[in-house]
C-alpha cells in the first residue's frame, strides 16, 4: 500500500497530462483566445497600453507573450501555456493536500478530481489566464494559512504570499474575490480564537493577531499601486459596451454546480441537478465537523504550550467549511455585484475551484472511514447496500465525467467559435477590390491572427477611401453607445457612433468596394437595432451566406451593391454565349507576375435571356503550344446567386483569381476564358475568349 501511494501521484500527473493534451489545439480559437494572442505577438508597451484601455490586467499576456517567443504563437503551444499551469495545479493540490490533512488517501484523491475534471480539462486546454489564476489562488492561500498561523512578517511565507497574490491580481482582477474571502476568513478566525479566560486574555503573545496579515496587504497594495488608478477606472468607468446579461441566483447555482462537478460542456439544467446531489454527503461532513467537540483554550493557562499546540491542531488542518468557503464566498460576492452590475460568468468560478476537489476528496475518505467504522457494529446486509449505494455513486460519477468529456472533444455544440473556419472562408474568397467589415469592431484579432495577409484597419465612421488592390478590415461602432466608450481614445477597440454615421460610412464602402465581407458576431451587442443589417438589406444584394459552428454563431456574408457598372480601364468584349450570355467587359489587374503569385482577372456578365442551367466559368493559363499550365473554375458569383437566378439585363460582376505555379517556367502565357455546362462537360458558345497575355518573371 504504501509503495502504491508513492507512485499514485507520477500516475495522476501523467493521466492529468495526457487527457489535457489530447485534442490540444485542433479547434479554432475564440474570440477572447485570439485577443490573448494578438496581444501577445504585439511589443510589450503596446500590450500594456492596450491592456489599459480594455477590461484585464497585463501579467497572462506578457508572460504568454514570452512564451510564445520560445514556443511559437500557434494554437497548440498557445495552449501548452495554459496546459502547463493546468498540471502544475494537480501537482499543488496534491502537495498542499497532503500537508494539509494527515489523511494519506485525501490527497492522492484530490488531485486524481483535478486531473480527471472536465471543468480543469477545459480550461487547461484554452488560451486565457483561467489556470494561471487558479494556480496563483491556491498558492495565495496555502501561504496565507502559514503566514497568518506564525504571525511574523519578513519571513519567506510573507514574501511569498505577497508575490503570488500581488501576481494573481495583475493576472485576473476576479482574483480581488478570493481576497474577499481571505479578508473574511481571517477576521473569523481571529474572533473565535480570542481567549474568554482572563488570565489568558494577558498573554498576548499567544493570541493571533492581525498585524502579519495587515502587513501584507499593505505590501500587496503597494506593490499594486501603478496599476491601481487603471483598474479603478476600468471598474467604475468600463470602456467596453456592456454584453452580459444578470444571472438570476437558481441559474447561478445550477451552472457553478455543474461546471465543478462535470465542466461545461454538459446542460447545466440536468447535470446542475445531480451535481446538488453530489453536494449532499459534502453537507454531511461538514455538519459533523460543525457539532463536534472541539479543543478547549479555557483553564489551559498554567501550559502556554499547550495552549500553542491545540491552537495549531485547530488552524494547521482547513476546516471543510473553509473549503467551501474558498470556493463560494467569491463566487456570493460575484453575485452581489451583479445586482449593481453584471459580472457572473461560470468561467470565473475557475480560479476558486481548487478547493472544492480539495473538499470532495476531504469528504470521500471521511465517509469511507465511517462505513469502515460501521462494519463493526451494523449487519452485514445493510453494509453490503450501503457499499452497493457507494460504488453506484462511483461509477454514476465517473460515466457521467467521461460523457462530459466526450462532448467536450466531439460534440460541436460544445466546440469553440470557428472562427479561423470563418476567416480562411473570407480569405480565400477575397478579391481585390472587396473590403471586410468586422460588425462588432473588438472582434478584428481574429481576422489579425488568422487571415494569410497583413489587414490594415480603420474605424468605419472614420473611412473615406479605401484601396483597392489591398485588403482593407473596417470595424464598427457601437452605434447608441455612451461617450465613455474606448474613453475618448482613438486607438481604443471601442467607440460610440450613431446610426445615421454608420449608414453614412456603408454608403462610402459601397461606392468605392463592389463586395463586402461582414463577420458577423457579437453584432446584437454594438447593433442592437440591426442598423447595419437593414442598410445591406436595402441597398445591396446578398450573394454569399455561411454560418459557422460554435456558441456564438458566427456567420460569414457577402454583400454587393445593386447597380453594376464596368468601369473605364475595363476592356469591352460584347462576347455572346449561345445567345443566353454576353460577356460585356474584363479586367486583368496585372499583367507581369511572379511564380507562386496570383492572377486576378474580373469579368463582367449580362444575362440575354433566362437560363435553366447554373454555368461555371473557366479561366486558364496556356503557353504557346496551348498546355493548360493552371486553372481556375468558379461558379459566376456563388451557390447563392447563381446564374439562374440572375436578372435579364442586369450586369454582374464576378472576380477570379488564378494561382500560377512555382515550376512555371518565365516567359509571356495567354490567359482565356472558357463558359460551359457542369452536367456534361460542354462548352457554351465559342470554345474560348482570349483575355491577353502575360509576362512570367522568376
Amino acid at each position: 500500500m504504501k509503495r502504491s501511494l508513492q507512485f499514485s501521484p507520477y500516475l495522476i500527473l501523467l493521466l492529468g497530462f495526457c487527457l489535457r493534451l489530447y485534442h490540444l489545439g485542433a479547434d479554432s480559437l475564440w474570440y477572447d483566445e485570439t485577443v490573448s494572442l494578438y496581444l501577445a505577438r504585439s511589443d510589450p508597451f503596446e500590450l500594456i497600453r492596450h491592456t489599459a484601455g480594455d477590461i484585464h490586467p497585463p501579467l497572462y499576456y506578457l508572460l504568454l507573450s514570452a512564451w510564445g517567443r520560445l514556443a511559437g504563437f500557434f494554437e497548440f503551444a498557445a495552449a501548452f501555456f495554459s496546459l502547463g499551469f493546468g498540471v502544475l495545479l494537480i501537482a499543488l493540490v496534491y502537495r498542499i493536500t497532503r500537508n494539509w490533512y494527515p489523511a494519506r488517501l485525501i490527497a492522492p484523491l484530490a488531485a486524481l478530481f483535478v486531473a480527471l475534471s472536465p471543468f480543469n480539462i477545459w480550461y487547461s486546454q484554452e488560451v486565457r489566464m483561467y489556470t494561471l489564476g487558479a494556480t496563483l489562488g491556491l498558492l495565495s492561500v496555502y501561504f496565507l494559512r502559514r503566514l497568518v498561523a506564525r504571525d511574523k512578517i519578513l519571513t519567506r511565507d510573507f514574501f511569498a504570499y505577497v508575490l503570488v497574490t500581488a501576481a494573481g491580481i495583475y493576472s485576473l482582477y476576479y482574483f480581488i474575490f478570493l481576497l474577499v474571502f481571505q479578508w473574511l476568513w481571517v477576521i473569523l478566525r481571529t474572533l473565535s480564537t480570542l481567549p474568554t479566560n482572563s488570565a489568558i486574555r494577558n498573554q498576548k503573545s499567544e493570541i493571533p493577531s492581525l498585524k502579519s496579515f495587515f502587513f501584507s496587504q499593505l505590501t500587496v497594495a503597494f506593490l499594486y499601486l501603478c496599476w491601481l488608478p487603471i483598474a479603478f477606472r476600468q471598474a467604475t468607468d468600463p470602456p467596453v459596451p456592456p454584453w452580459r446579461e444578470f444571472i438570476d441566483l437558481p441559474r447561478v447555482i445550477l451552472e457553478s454546480s455543474s461546471a465543478l462537478a462535470f465542466g461545461q460542456s454538459v446542460d447545466p439544467n440536468v447535470f446542475g441537478i445531480v451535481a446538488l446531489l453530489f453536494l449532499v454527503p459534502i453537507a454531511i461532513v461538514i455538519w459533523r465537523e460543525w457539532r463536534a467537540p472541539r479543543p478547549s483554550l479555557v483553564g489551559a493557562h498554567e501550559n502556554q504550550s499547550a495552549i500553542s499546540n491545540q491552537q495549531s491542531a485547530i488552524h494547521d488542518s482547513p476546516s471543510a467549511l473553509f473549503l467551501l468557503g474558498y470556493t463560494f464566498v467569491p463566487l456570493g460576492a460575484i453575485y452581489l455585484l451583479s445586482l449593481w452590475k453584471p459580472l457572473y460568468h461560470v468561467r470565473y468560478l475557475f480560479t476558486y475551484s481548487p478547493a472544492f476537489y480539495i473538499l470532495a476528496a476531504f469528504t470521500v475518505v471521511n465517509l469511507a472511514a465511517e462505513f469502515a467504522r460501521a462494519r463493526l457494529r451494523t449487519t452485514a446486509r445493510r453494509v453490503y447496500g450501503l457499499g452497493a449505494v457507494l460504488m453506484l455513486a462511483a461509477l454514476g460519477f465517473l460515466a457521467l465525467t467521461g460523457y462530459s468529456l466526450y462532448n467536450f472533444w466531439e460534440n460541436e455544440q460544445y466546440q469553440s467559435d470557428d472562427l479561423r473556419g470563418a476567416v480562411q472562408y473570407i480569405a480565400e474568397r477575397w478579391r481585390p477590390g472587396d473590403a471586410v467589415l468586422v460588425n462588432a469592431g473588438y472582434v478584428y484579432p481574429a481576422l489579425a491572427y488568422y487571415f494569410p495577409e497583413s489587414l490594415p484597419r480603420e474605424r468605419l465612421t472614420d473611412y473615406s477611401s479605401g484601396s483597392l488592390t489591398q485588403p482593407i478590415l473596417l470595424t464598427t461602432g457601437s452605434i447608441g453607445g455612451g461617450d465613455h466608450l474606448g474613453w475618448g481614445d482613438p486607438l481604443s477597440d471601442f467607440y460610440p457612433t450613431t446610426a445615421d454615421e454608420t449608414r453614412a460610412a456603408l454608403e462610402r464602402v459601397l461606392r468605392d468596394h463592389p463586395r463586402v465581407w461582414m463577420l458577423r458576431i457579437y453584432d446584437t451587442v454594438v447593433d442592437p437595432n440591426g442598423d447595419i443589417r437593414a442598410f445591406f438589406d436595402q441597398n445591396s444584394t446578398l450573394f454569399d451566406d455561411r454560418a459557422f459552428g460554435g456558441e456564438s454563431q458566427a456567420r460569414v456574408q457577402g454583400f454587393m451593391a445593386h447597380s453594376t457598372i464596368a468601369p473605364e480601364a475595363a476592356r469591352v468584349a460584347d462576347v455572346p454565349f449561345a445567345d443566353r450570355v454576353l460577356l460585356t467587359h474584363y479586367q486583368l489587374r496585372e499583367q507581369d507576375l511572379e511564380r507562386g503569385s496570383n492572377l486576378d482577372v474580373v469579368l463582367y456578365w449580362k444575362l440575354l435571356q433566362t437560363v435553366n442551367h447554373n454555368y461555371q466559368v473557366s479561366l486558364q493559363l496556356l503557353d504557346g503550344r496551348d498546355n493548360n499550365l493552371a486553372q481556375s473554375d468558379e461558379m459566376p458569383l456563388s451557390d447563392l446567386l447563381p446564374m439562374t437566378r440572375w436578372n435579364v439585363g442586369e450586369t454582374y460582376r464576378q472576380p477570379m483569381r488564378l494561382h500560377i505555379p512555382t515550376d512555371v517556367t518565365p516567359g509571356g502565357y495567354r490567359v482565356i476564358v472558357k463558359l460551359y455546362d457542369p452536367r456534361s462537360g460542354e462548352v457554351i458558345g465559342p470554345p474560348i475568349v482570349e483575355l491577353g497575355q502575360v509576362q512570367i518573371h522568376p
